[in-house]
């Protein structure tokens, strides 16, 4: 078998400048050690200064400044370590980084042995006949890729004033996103970030590709397997390759093949009668196979793989729209899924310390968000098995950007070119086999850039054929199972990339455009398949508390200001303020912590209800609620997210929770009249009972109509209709529109339209009266309140949380019989 030595844990490591001689004479066999401090592998350079009591964290408060000359070392990584006899004397042997960051130079016993300059793809140096018996010294030179980049053009690459001058990261290829966004700091990451080891044998296998073919009628699936093998004798050599499924009995392939000197790839194919379909979420279970290949030498085993995959179909289906353009609809199974989600960005500014068991916690919250999807967004990592392996067994669909972000990139450079074409193909190899892995984009907005921010000036499209020959061409070579798309947001037929009507959108123009503090305006969008788009909330006060110093825990403070996004800045006001002053008559400076978190946090939940309301109620006209984001990279004064980033649930949590019920109802004001549209994401008619109509909110009047109620299975159903009153009793800052669901007697869900701003209405005082029912407490109140808070802090783990009463109407949520009932600790009636 192929021999492994594990070189992780503890190194040694050590900053330079080069005042003090050059950075590679560090990297010499014998040197004085005594200066180098202790550090660890997988790591990163920021973790191991922390751990040594260099620098603070770089989460809290402003300490991220006082650590940027980080970003502008040299950094070597030195380890000894003894190599097995039969490593020393084996016919090949490899050292293999899955992950540096970024520019490095490795040295084994004082010779330089190899480079590396991409993050996303391992670092594979052959150090046959290099190893010696004893101790072994390896070191690394490494830096962030700023040394490197520093004679390279940025401006005419990203044009406007920007700090693209100063790091240049389109030349870069790493994560885009630790050069500062609108909701991270700049924090350039530099080091060893995931495993290294020493492997030695005869033959090895890469990678493996695994991709399903399933026939129209389900009853029988192909895996195609791709075993892409490295012989590492000069001469080729008969071996055998035998590929099985281990939880069908007897589907195993062996063939004897020959193991060309070198690189090979041998294909196999299984067949899998009636196979157990993968499915998302709520459509079905998540059915995982075992696929193991196994590589014998000789009739010796000298490696074996495994993977996990799923067996389904997908594509993206584009009707002619009966109005307009076209529909954009991921097909499942041939079953069209309405894709309810956020987008997914790196959950650490330093992505070293991202582990399985948060990508656990932050998935198991977007199930119980009631999402199926997730877009990795493309200015962060491509995602790795754990990541993958959580959606799989959970039945998230990802949409996966390739890591290109807001940027042109100089995919004219040569050198550039062969990188990004290395990266891909390692990638969609490596990340095959993953059933919830189902649609590659090509990157994030650079299709937008071209046409209307500039991106066209300058040195003009010069990675065009990046998007729409490159990459789909290495694709379609590597993994033909998926559909790819070339941008987000992107247009066919030449329209502008974010046209509503066809494709996919952003829509922005609640937030940062023509409708920046109007979330109402989202009621007229009629948007495809809305891809981004979103609202900013404050933090719970728990989280202010936690990063913000003592002393600066208040409204724009400088650590304030320095968590705050950058988007909710602008030269003559701030966003917040904008909606507070539009939505509430509220200012900011005059509340306390706990206010001003309270109505942040709902006026973003009010944003994300009308945003997901619209698009679920358009059901198939659009096919997604994507928003803005799902989860943080660091704690945020205001941020995008309904989740932060210590976990704790934000006020918008449980209402987006709400609105992704698979059963929903929604109330909708549609010209003069009132519609009550069903939502159905199961494949399971609903049958119940339908109520709504108008009421006032002081509790005094109602109108109301109870009918039958049929929803049909995956599909929104139009379920009534009734005209706006035109009368004084129920005008538009007197009354709402309302609709509940009822079952067996009880209401099981409750939607609601206001016709004006809250700031508007004549709020009554609450009367809130809660009793115990059966696993539940029940709420009651005779006038309507908006926004009961039980956690304002997201951190007691309730069941619900953020609803709102509507006169006579209880109001239930599960609690436990042994639990003293809840305390309201606040509501938004003004």
């Amino acid at each position: 078998m192929k021999g492994i030595l594990d070189l992780g844990g503890a190194w040694k490591i050590k900053g330079i400048d080069g005042r003090r001689g050059a950075p590679e004479s560090y990297c010499a066999e014998s040197i004085d050690e005594r200066t180098f401090i202790s550090a660890w592998v997988p790591g990163e350079v920021h973790l191991d200064l922390q751990r040594q009591g260099i620098i603070d964290d770089p989460r809290l408060g402003t300490n991220a400044l006082n650590g940027r000359w980080i970003e502008e070392q040299y950094w070597i990584y030195r380890k000894g370590f003894s190599a097995p006899a039969e490593a020393v004397s084996a016919q090949a042997a490899w050292l293999i980084f899955e992950g540096l960051d970024l520019d490095a130079d490795i040295y084994l016993n004082g010779r330089l042995i190899g480079s590396h300059h991409n993050a996303f793809r391992p670092c594979k140096v052959d150090v046959t006949g290099m190893l010696r018996a004893g101790v072994n010294v390896l070191a690394v030179l490494l830096d962030a890729g700023l040394h490197g980049a520093g004679e390279r053009s940025a401006s005419e690459y990203l044009p406007g004033k920007d700090d693209a001058p100063l790091h240049k990261r389109m030349w870069l290829r790493k994560p885009q996103y630790q050069f500062a966004w609108d909701w991270n700091p700049r924090l350039v990451n530099v080091g060893i970030f995931r495993p290294v080891r020493l492997e030695w044998g005869p033959a090895r296998i890469d990678q493996v590709t695994i991709y399903p073919e399933l026939t129209a009628d389900h009853t029988q699936a192909t895996l195609q397997v791709r075993a892409h093998l490295e012989n590492t004798s000069k001469i080729d050599r008969r071996a055998a390759l035998r590929v099985s499924v281990g939880e069908v009995e007897g589907c195993v392939c062996s063939q004897d093949i020959i193991l060309f000197a070198g690189e090979s790839a041998i294909e196999a194919s299984l067949i899998v009668s009636n196979p157990k379909l993968w499915w998302p979420r709520p459509h079905g279970a998540q059915h995982l196979y075992t696929v193991k290949v196994e590589l014998l030498v000789e009739g010796t085993l000298v490696d074996q793989a495994e993977r996990r995959t799923g067996i389904r179909s997908v594509r993206i289906q584009r009707d002619r729209h009966p109005l307009e353009g076209e529909c954009f609809t991921i097909v499942v199974n041939d079953v069209p899924v309405f894709c309810k989600g956020g987008n997914w960005v790196p959950p650490d500014m330093i992505y070293a310390s991202i582990d399985a068991s948060r990508y656990r916690a932050l998935i198991a919250e977007a199930a119980n968000e009631n999402m199926n999807t997730l877009r990795v967004w493309g200015g962060g990592l491509y995602m790795d098995h754990d990541f993958l392996d959580v959606c799989d067994e959970a039945g998230i669909m990802v949409w996966h950007d390739c890591i290109f972000a807001c940027s042109k990139y100089p995919a004219g450079d040569p050198a550039f070119l062969d990188e990004v074409r290395r990266e891909i193909t390692y990638v969609s190899r490596e990340l095959s086999p993953h059933p919830s892995l189902l649609v590659w984009c090509g990157n994030n907005e650079l299709e937008w850039g071209a046409w209307e921010w500039g991106y066209d000036r300058g040195r003009a499209h010069p990675d065009h054929a990046l998007f729409h020959l490159e990459i789909p061409r290495i694709l379609q070579r590597e993994d033909p199972s998926r559909p790819y798309w070339p941008s987000s947001p992107y247009s066919p037929d030449y329209q502008l990339p974010n046209s509503p009507t066809i494709g996919d959108q952003h829509p922005w123009h609640v937030s940062l455009g023509v409708d920046r503090e109007d979330f109402y305006a989202y009621r007229q969008d009629v948007s495809r398949f809305p891809n981004e788009g979103g609202a900013l909330g404050c933090s719970s006060p728990a989280t202010l508390r936690q990063f913000l110093p003592e002393g600066e825990c208040y409204y724009l403070s400088p650590s304030w200001e320095y968590h705050d996004n950058e988007i909710a800045w602008r030269a003559n006001s701030l966003m917040n303020e904008e909606w507070f002053a539009a939505w509430l008559g509220l200012q900011p400076q005059g509340l306390s912590l706990e206010d001003y978190a309270f109505y942040s946090g709902a006026l973003q939940a009010e944003a994300l209800l009308e945003y997901i309301n619209n698009f679920r109620r358009r059901m198939w006209s659009t096919s997604s609620a994507i928003f803005w984001m799902f989860n943080d990279s660091w704690p945020v004064t205001h941020g995008w997210t309904t989740v932060d980033y210590y976990l704790r649930h934000k006020l918008a949590y449980h209402v987006v929770r709400r609105a992704f019920e698979p059963i929903q109802v929604i109330p909708v004001l549609e010209g003069k009249r009132i519609c009550i549209y069903g939502v159905n994401d199961t494949l399971n008619v609903w049958h119940g009972e339908v109520r709504y109509g108008l009421t006032r909110y002081d509790g005094a009047d109602k109108l109301e109509v109870a009918a039958n109620a049929v929803l049909n299975s995956n599909s929104a159903t139009l379920l009534a209709e009734m005209p706006l009153a035109q009368n004084a009793t129920f005008a538009a800052t007197q009354a709402l529109a309302y609709a509940t669901l009822w079952q067996d007697g009880q209401p099981i869900r409750q939607n609601r339209a206001m016709f004006c701003q809250h700031k508007q209405v004549a709020w009554s005082k609450p009367q809130i009266s809660i009793t115990r029912g059966e696993g539940a407490c029940v709420f009651t109140s005779p006038v309507y309140v908006w926004a009961v808070c039980l956690d304002p802090n997201g951190d007691t783990g309730v069941a619900d949380d953020m609803f709102d009463l509507l006169p006579g109407i209880p109001y239930r949520i599960p609690w436990s019989q042994d639990k003293e009932l809840p305390q309201i600790v606040r509501c938004g009636n003004l």
